[in-house]
């Protein structure tokens, strides 16, 4: 009887749990039809959207899954809706992604620079427009090339004239990270736009915010940051300094993640890729969905946690910079503005290890964070999440057409570039040209539209009468000299390609013991090898550059730095020699040919040396 009695209590008991358990899964089904995303979709369709993709197109095969490890997150105010987790952060052992995983944020810790910057404005501590060489040690910038000031808005919108720098920002040995000032004395690029003119994404820049933060502060940056955001918001898995050394759990946890690439012919692991950046405020925050979500939400609170007033939140979600002469924002204190379906603010990051995005509508305070372990390339999800959760800009929210605008036929060259320096050619190979027309909305702001679907952009003339294309984060300024110094480039590897065979055919009659003076003189022969060379040295730097991801290490610089400056003095030499030959005559019809070649491709090669700085190695 008693048995009986047991069984009985025992089924009830089940019976109630699993009923508890149905109707809880049930309301929680019920919450997600009823939520809905500012892009229309419900919280459901959304779900189901990820994992319809996730069945399909990733697996634990690291050769053909189209995804790494990526943490997915959405929130609504003080309250998180969804979060994801997706495919494997070490292939080899088939280690599932989950909510323990660390990710590198990137540049969305500029964002923390910025509200650090709001925070000492909110206190009377920090000018958002003063010069911040009155906040710096005297002497801080070796290159500028204008007078203007230079104020934290100008860092803030990315347009305090700065090109990229061609020395290497990454580390790949804690114990050799320079302190922040000495890192960015290392790195200075050079200033080729006047302050205020031209967007050019900066770490650079933002990283010099954070050494303004120390100077106004009194504290290094790590601590401020840990101090007056991390530890208010209750992050206790994140990071901000680049070794991790501040966060022992983080440290831990970021050297057993692993990075990977995939979406190409075949997937593979890139090990843990641990690289440490010098100018570290821009981009060594590193830390768990959970406290990045928690972040975002502390961004669209009403009660404004990291302000003393919520007053200080709404002055930094106003537009610091617009779309040329429209009321349409591109930047608000250092935060992009995206317009989607609905209007957006937020930052995206990318490190040789992974890539994050952090965006959110202020007026419903939704937000989604995305985080991945792959820096080299890249699935649906990190971008296809933002138009399933905010939707698409429409072709009509900015008015009717007023005009349009021609673009076409003329050559843009990318703002954020190298140009400056030992790497100045490679603005060459990012060149963009428009090959259809926009509509004009008036006050400058362009619309390229497809179907309803539509994307903006902005148009302005410079003060020296260069055609400016505004877009969120980079701009493009045309460049009517663009043919000429690609002709130049081309010649340059044309005659280098030249020389080889020249040197080839030297060779080859040197075995034969048959005279080689029929192709010119050991001069000539030393001008070949100069050229070619120089083209490979031209070479090595632009594969180091991408090694280094973006950035050139002074000692691999100085000496292609050196290499360059012997082959242009070579070349020289060469055709001084090919000159004297043709002065004292007498010579052959075949031989007179060979030697104004030899001029040309001399004077060619030295002028594509010093046009493109492919010696400076000392400089930016």
């Amino acid at each position: 009887m008693k048995n009986t009695i047991k069984r009985i209590s025992a089924a009830l008991c089940a019976a109630v749990l699993m009923t508890g358990s149905s109707a809880s899964a049930f309301a929680d089904e019920v919450k997600k039809e009823e939520i809905i995303l500012p892009s229309g979709m419900t919280l459901r369709e959304f779900t189901k959207e990820l994992e319809e993709y996730s069945d399909q197109c990733i697996s634990g095969d690291i050769e053909s899954t189209e995804e790494g490890s990526v943490s997915v997150g959405l929130f609504r105010g003080d309250e998180v809706i969804y979060t994801g987790y997706f495919g494997y952060t070490d292939y080899k052992e088939n280690t599932p992604t989950d909510e323990n995983c660390v990710y590198e944020w990137g540049s969305i810790s500029k964002t923390l620079i910025w509200v650090s910057a709001m925070q000492l404005w909110e206190e009377g501590k920090l000018d958002l427009e003063r010069d911040v060489r009155e906040y710096l040690p005297e002497g801080f910038f070796q290159h500028l090339s204008y007078d203007e000031p230079i104020t934290m808005l100008n860092l803030m919108n990315h347009n305090a004239g700065w090109c990229e720098t061609t020395r290497a920002i990454w580390y790949t040995d804690s114990e050799t990270i320079p302190p922040l000032k000495e890192a960015l004395q290392c790195i200075e690029p050079a200033q080729v736009h006047r302050p205020g003119e031209v967007v050019a994404y900066s770490n650079y820049g933002a990283a010099v915010a954070g050494c303004v933060i120390e100077c106004v502060s009194g504290m290094d940056y790590g601590e401020y940051v840990s101090q007056n955001i991390f530890e208010p918001l209750g992050l206790e898995h994140t990071s901000i300094m680049p070794d991790h050394s501040d966060d022992q759990w983080v440290y831990e946890r970021r050297r057993q993640m692993k990075s990977v690439s995939v979406g190409g012919l075949s997937g593979y692991e890139n090990g843990h890729q641990l690289k440490y950046a010098g100018a570290y405020p821009a981009g060594a925050a590193t830390g768990t969905l959970a406290d990045l979500i928690t972040y975002g939400q502390a961004l669209v609170s009403d009660e404004a946690p990291l302000f003393k007033s919520p007053e200080t939140q709404q002055a930094m979600f106003t537009a610091t910079d617009s779309y040329a002469d429209s009321d349409v924002p591109v930047n608000m204190h250092g935060f992009f503005c995206f317009e989607r379906g609905v209007r957006t603010y937020g930052h995206s990051g990318a490190t040789p290890f992974g890539q994050a995005n952090l965006e959110f509508d202020p007026e419903t305070k939704v937000g989604a964070v995305v985080m991945q372990n792959e820096g080299l390339s890249s699935g649906w999800i990190l971008g296809g999440v933002y138009p399933l959760v905010f939707g698409n800009l429409q072709a009509d929210k900015y008015g009717s057409r007023q005009g349009s605008a021609d673009l076409t036929g003329r050559h843009f060259v990318v703002s954020r570039a190298p140009h400056k320096g030992m790497l100045k050619f490679i603005p060459l190979l990012q060149t963009v040209q428009f090959t259809h027309e926009f509509d004009e909305m008036g006050g400058g702001l362009l619309q390229m539209s497809n179907g309803d679907e539509a994307a903006v952009m902005g148009v302005r003339t410079l003060s020296d009468g260069r055609t400016l294309i505004e877009s969120t984060s980079v701009d493009v300024v045309s460049d009517s000299f663009y043919l000429p110094k690609l002709l130049l480039f081309t010649f340059y590897l044309l005659v280098a390609v030249t020389a080889s065979y020249m040197l080839r055919i030297r060779l080859k009659l040197r075995r034969a013991h048959r005279d080689t003076a029929v192709i010119g003189s050991a001069l000539s022969g030393a001008g070949h090898a100069a050229r070619f060379v120089s083209v490979l040295s031209m070479l090595s730097s632009f594969v180091i550059y991408y090694k280094y991801f973006g950035g050139i290490p002074l000692s691999a610089g100085t000496v292609i730095g050196v290499i360059q400056m012997v082959c242009g003095g070579v070349c020289a030499v060469s055709a001084a020699g090919s000159a004297v030959t043709l002065i004292k005559g007498r010579k052959s019809r075949l031989a007179f040919i060979l030697c104004v070649l030899n001029i040309a491709a001399n004077i060619l090669t030295i002028a594509a040396i010093l046009f493109y700085e492919l010696y400076r190695f000392g400089g930016c």
